[in-house]
Order: structure tokens, then C-alpha cells, then sequence
């Protein structure tokens, strides 16, 4: 795990996530992130703590507060927009513009297999910015490369 620490100071640690494992362990238990984090103590006598999530299908920065005070103060930071996100996606088709904003209520959809998020006029307001990275044909048709910045949610 300690492979994957990217940053580390008095407050924090951020870490590289690997997409396909989660950073909680789920209701059935079984491999999870926070599992690791005892070897991140670096010396503290606790291990770090999430001071937020990405989904298991997702890899990213992952930032852990290294002690109680850290913690909420990062928690201030992302529920108060203090932090910025950004995500990398390569989608089949795409947008026909180069940059915009995606303006779609959403709702968490629960399926046998897991959860995804759909558009759903009762849903919760949701926007995110986005632009195009890059865009390539292939023989099973086109994909956009996009950088995603989430506004809400």
C-alpha cells in the first residue's frame, strides 16, 4: 500500500485508488481499501480515515485524513466546495459540442448486480462541466475521451 501514497504530510495522505476495489467493505464483507490502511500509519497511532469515497469501479486520488482534527477539516474542505474534483472518461459516442454542462436530475437505481445512477425528473439536481480530451474512430464506432468536473453531488 505504501506503493500507492502519492502525497503524505501532518494532515494527510493521498493515495492512488485502483479501480475495482472498494474503499469500504460491503455488507458481505471482503477485500476493501480501509483494510490496508493500518500499514499508512506512519508512525501515528491510528491508521488514516477516508475523509471521502470513490466507487469501487473507480481509480483516483484518494485523500485520508491522518488524525481526528485533520479529518474535519478536510470534511469542511469537500462539503463546502473547497475541493475541486476531476474525472477522466472514455465514453462510446460523445457530445457533438468540444465543452458544456450536463444539467440531468439523478437517482440511485438499485439492481440485483449492484447500484447505478439515472436520470429522474425527482432526482436530486446534479451538474457537471465537461470537455472533450480527445476523439478517436475504431471499428466498433467512436469514442470521446472527456475531463469531467462534477459542480454538485
Amino acid at each position: 500500500m505504501q506503493a500507492r501514497v502519492l502525497h503524505r504530510d501532518g494532515l494527510m495522505l493521498i493515495i492512488d485508488k485502483p479501480a475495482g476495489l472498494p474503499c469500504h467493505a460491503g455488507p458481505k464483507g471482503g477485500p476493501n481499501l480501509e483494510a490496508l490502511f493500518d500499514g499508512l500509519r506512519y508512525g501515528l497511532p491510528k491508521p488514516p480515515s477516508l475523509a471521502h469515497r470513490l466507487d469501487r469501479d473507480t481509480s483516483g486520488c484518494l485523500v485520508l485524513g491522518r488524525h481526528r482534527k485533520a479529518l474535519a477539516k478536510l470534511g469542511r474542505l469537500f462539503s463546502g466546495g473547497g475541493i475541486d474534483k476531476t474525472y477522466w472518461a472514455i465514453v462510446e459516442g460523445g457530445p457533438a459540442e468540444e465543452s458544456g454542462q450536463i444539467d440531468k436530475p439523478l437517482s440511485k437505481l438499485n439492481k440485483k448486480s449492484g447500484w447505478k445512477m439515472v436520470v429522474d425528473p425527482e432526482g436530486q439536481p446534479s451538474q457537471t462541466d465537461f470537455r472533450v480530451l480527445g476523439r478517436s474512430e475504431g471499428p466498433n464506432g467512436g469514442v470521446t475521451w472527456l475531463e469531467l468536473k462534477p459542480l454538485t453531488g
